[in-house]
């Protein structure tokens, strides 16, 4: 029996998220579908994320066991004959018997990107979120230097979150301007040793509110003191987000 990590990338707009569904379309789904016909066999798939709808992921590890002797780049040429254009697999190894995508994870990072601009880019509206007013990019930073280290991210966690503690470690939050030709685009990146639900998007969307001075950047750490969802700022859309890494020991 071999265990088999893939390394996916998929444009997350026509997903309904990782996991599997009985009526929508999902990366699990899709994925699922493919190693069938490829296989022949059911496989139980183990991802690094559960994403949610409309995200995407740059590399997210999915890993599984099967009992075959294909070669590992029938699971790259093989699986990408069948699948739709928005979801490739872009590597395929073997790993130790104990390895597990999710439970072994370290840490991962995420980018959000943020088109900034009076008028939205028709090619950036599935991978970006458009704020129209300008973005002061120092406070935003400033702002971010709140979340760095060990907190209790109540604040910073959606309704509905079960995971069984709220404290994460983020080590490294950075914003920089990216320039794609006719506009700019801001990307905060996150990095941690885990998030909770929308806790990136809910990071985005305050960020973002400090940016354009609709508060300070002190409000930041006021947010993470509260510990209160209901004070905090809005929860950015999902069509910017980006699994970039995920860590492994």
């Amino acid at each position: 029996m071999r265990n088999i990590r893939l390394i996916l990338q998929f444009e997350g707009t026509d997903f309904c998220g990782w996991q599997m569904q009985a009526s929508d379309r999902t990366v699990q789904g899709d994925l699922a579908a493919a190693l069938r016909e490829l296989t022949g066999r059911d496989v139980v798939l183990h991802s690094s994320s559960r994403t949610d709808a409309g995200v995407h992921a740059l590399a997210m590890p999915v890993s599984f066991r099967l009992d075959t002797t294909l070669p590992l780049k029938a699971f790259v040429l093989g699986l990408n004959s069948i699948l739709a254009h928005d979801l490739r697999v872009m590597s395929a190894e073997d790993v130790p018997d104990d390895f597990h995508a999710r439970f072994s994870a370290r840490g991962k990072t995420y980018r959000y990107r943020v088109q900034n601009g009076r008028v939205m880019q028709p090619i950036e509206r599935r991978t970006s979120w458009h704020v129209p007013v300008p973005i002061d990019i120092d406070a935003l930073r400033a702002g971010a230097a709140h979340l760095l280290g060990e907190h209790d991210f109540s604040a910073f966690r959606a309704a509905g979150c079960d995971a069984a503690s709220p404290v994460r470690t983020i080590r490294s939050v950075s914003a920089r301007w990216a320039e794609p030709p006719g506009g700019r685009i801001l990307e905060i990146e996150v990095s941690g040793d885990g998030f909770l639900r929308n806790m990136v998007r809910i990071v985005a969307g305050t960020l973002v509110a400090v940016g354009i001075g609709r508060r300070p950047p002190g409000w930041v750490r006021e947010l993470l003191e509260s510990r209160d969802r209901r004070q905090g700022g809005q929860t950015a859309p999902p069509r910017g987000l980006f699994l970039v890494e995920v860590e492994y020991p």
